[in-house]
């Protein structure tokens, strides 16, 4: 690994605090900590006994330390209106006042990554081989009960890590609520697993899905752009 350089993300406040760690070797966590590991290559986390920390997943670290390529370490702060200190800090009203709360922070660009769709996608029909893709990162937020909107499209392969609160992500058969298949469970730390979408003709499809939001949640969204 090269030296290490870190970067405190612009969505950082009185929420959140929220860096990313790049080329981390053994990088002290002193306080509980969402620990998200971005780059392709296991990062790995504890103290005496060192852990894998597999592409694409995420856990709660609360002491030891953390080694890996790309790796954001988010740690949430006690408030009471989370929604009232996101809209003082800016964040996009993704609706305004039609439709359900959905407030987004300030994305930043966080790395580099090289992708095989092949492994990522678990697609043993498409060609192996790497690729450049560029990992951004944003906050939402939604109050409890609120269903953030059913859709099917995205120009990039996307996961979601819960930073707080207990919510959803779903799969339909149309857009439309009855149609729901599959409820992936989000408490904190976690991350739904595998990327949504599949790889076809080299354009990414993916079901129609949401997020829902079961209590007042705190969600990062990590989005993957091939460059």
């Amino acid at each position: 690994m090269s030296a290490l350089t870190t970067q405190r993300l612009s969505f950082s406040s009185d929420l959140v605090s929220a860096v990313v760690l790049r080329d981390a070797v053994e990088v002290p966590i002193t306080e509980r900590s969402v620990v998200v590991n971005c780059a392709m290559t296991d990062a790995f986390t504890g103290t005496a006994q060192l852990a894998p920390l597999p592409p694409l997943s995420s856990t709660i670290v609360s002491a030891g330390t953390v080694t890996g390529e790309l790796v954001v370490v988010v740690v949430p702060r006690d408030s009471a209106d989370t929604e009232q200190l996101a809209r003082k800090h800016g964040w996009l009203d993704f609706y305004g006042s039609g439709g359900p709360v959905l407030l987004k922070s300030s994305q930043d660009t966080i790395g580099t990554v090289e992708i095989d769709r092949r492994v990522i996608l678990r697609q043993i029909g498409l060609p192996s081989g790497p690729a450049p893709f560029t990992v951004r990162a944003n906050l939402w937020f939604s109050p409890a009960g609120t269903d953030c909107g059913i859709h099917n499209v995205h120009p990039f392969i996307e996961v979601h890590t819960q930073i707080s609160g207990y919510g959803r992500m779903q799969k339909f058969d149309a857009n439309d609520h009855a149609s729901l298949y599959e409820d992936q469970q989000l408490s904190p730390g976690t991350t739904n697993p595998v990327p949504f979408c599949i790889d076809r003709d080299s354009e990414l499809v993916y079901p129609w899905h949401q997020y829902r939001a079961d209590t007042d949640c705190l969600w990062l969204a990590l989005e993957y752009h091939e460059a």
